[in-house]
């Protein structure tokens, strides 16, 4: 065989095995690292790959020309170490060392929230071999270079599960401070994106309130607050500043600020039309959720979900049928839950627009906790003989979900059902309040806990 047609095999001997490592390397990176938060398995998988594409060039020259003695330079030429530390200096090699340090130090992982000097506060999305992708409010992406970010002071506000967020209030002088301080506590504790925070021991619905300094012109409050690491921190800070602000209204507590004189001109059209500007009026249909409502199935506190969902339907402007039907709907899936689990702990709140809105009403059951047995126990009391009602049909729903976990399960593993989509043929169902009301009726199970979702659009 000629020398060239054995070269020109080696070559595509060379580029096959490449790309077939290439492509195991992407199958390992989707099914692995990709659902990994580990920061390091990212960047090195990302750095495996460059590796073996330099391999296979490196390899193709010396088949090309073997005088070359490529791999022989690379060992022992003097002037290639040169060239190496001479690209060092270069921006790209520069992202790619600050970028293998920041994997092998770890100062934060994926999906961490790092408050980086000079940079918006956010999530840590994803690292390459040149950048960190950080994602902050309303989706957007900041591309950082890392010899950018591993310069930088860098706090990581996250805690294993869960996320701190510090907050500063200012209170005028003249302000009773303690007063203040209660407030500010109610108002994260009323919260429904906080977390019980544990204090010398103790757990507390929220954290202590600090009065730390004396500012120009007002006395400055600070406290972190605690949310879950999946939430949005941005929704949760704007959730709470509403809530203080609304309360130190209410208690008189004055905020300061600047004040600024503005002399207001008014534009006079042929000398005698005065020409006013329209204010823009907000729109009526937006997002909100309500507050978080603790339950009994079996009735306690029926009164204050109801009330919940007058309180929303006001905030979001519902005409009289539909605050009556929300408020019917509201009612009857706490009593469903009651005809299901009688003394079950749950919690219930309704987010949506005006356009559409959803009640959640969600309990812990897990597999062996109590709440499991006692919707297991409902076999031995006959209500399971046939499924002739929707509180049966959850209930086996609930069931179902439940006996399918398994130990090796993961948080995130979820049994679902629709009403809609599962479409059961039981005449007696449609009998149901709840069923007459609502677009549909969700309910999902995870290994520790059981969510019944009612979604209704609004005419």
């Amino acid at each position: 065989m000629e020398p060239s047609t054995i070269k020109i095999i080696k070559i595509i001997l060379t580029i096959a095995i490449g790309i077939g490592v290439l492509i195991a390397m992407r199958i390992f990176v989707k099914k692995v690292v990709k659902k990994s938060d580990k920061i390091h398995q990212r960047f090195l998988g990302k750095l495996f790959s460059l590796i073996v594409i330099i391999a296979c060039l490196v390899n193709i020259v010396e088949v090309v020309d073997p005088s070359r003695g490529v791999y022989a330079t690379m060992l022992k030429g003097s002037a290639l170490i040169v060239a190496i530390l001479g690209f060092a200096a270069q921006p790209a090699i520069s992202d790619l060392i600050c970028g293998f340090l920041i994997s092998i130090n770890k100062p934060f992982e994926i999906g961490d929230r790092i408050i980086a000097e000079g940079i918006e506060p956010g999530i840590v999305e994803d690292i390459t071999l040149r950048h960190t992708v950080i994602r902050i409010y309303d989706g957007l992406r900041i591309i950082v270079p890392n010899s950018v970010l591993n310069s930088k002071t860098v706090i990581n506000t996250t805690r294993g599960d869960e996320r701190g967020i510090h907050m500063t209030f200012s209170v005028s002088y003249d302000t009773d401070v303690h007063t203040a301080v209660e407030a500010i506590r109610d108002c994260v504790a009323a919260s429904p994106y906080t977390l019980p925070v544990e204090t010398n021991g103790i757990m507390e619905d929220s954290g202590p309130v600090y009065f730390l300094k004396f500012a120009d012109s007002a006395l400055v409050l600070e406290t972190t607050i605690w949310i879950k690491k999946e939430s949005n921190s941005y929704v949760a800070v704007s959730d709470i500043n509403m809530r203080v602000i609304n309360m130190f209204r209410q208690l008189g507590i004055e905020i300061p600020y600047d004040y600024i004189n503005v002399v207001e001109r008014e534009y006079i059209a042929d000398d005698t039309e005065i020409v006013k500007k329209k204010k823009k009026t907000s729109p009526s249909k937006r997002s909100v959720r309500s507050d978080t409502v603790r339950v009994t199935a079996g009735g306690d506190r029926i009164s204050e979900a109801v009330e919940t969902a007058r309180e929303f339907a006001q905030k979001q402007r519902l005409d009289q049928k539909s605050t009556l039907q929300l408020e019917l709907m509201t009612e009857e899936t706490i009593r469903i839950l009651g005809s299901i689990a009688e003394s079950a702990k749950a919690k219930l709140w309704i987010d949506g627009s005006g356009l559409k809105y959803r009640i959640h009403l969600t309990f812990p059951a897990s597999v062996g906790s109590d709440e499991y047995k006692k919707l297991l126990s409902l076999a031995s009391s006959g209500k399971n003989e046939a499924v002739k009602t929707i509180s049966a049909k959850i209930w086996e729903t609930m069931v179902t979900g439940l006996g399918s976990g398994s130990d090796s399960a993961t948080k995130s593993d979820q049994f679902e059902w629709s009403l809609r989509n599962d479409e059961p043929d039981i005449s007696q169902i449609a009998e149901s309040i709840l069923v007459a009301l609502a677009d549909d009726i969700k309910v999902s199970v995870t290994r520790d806990q059981v969510q019944l979702l009612v979604i209704k659009s609004v005419q």
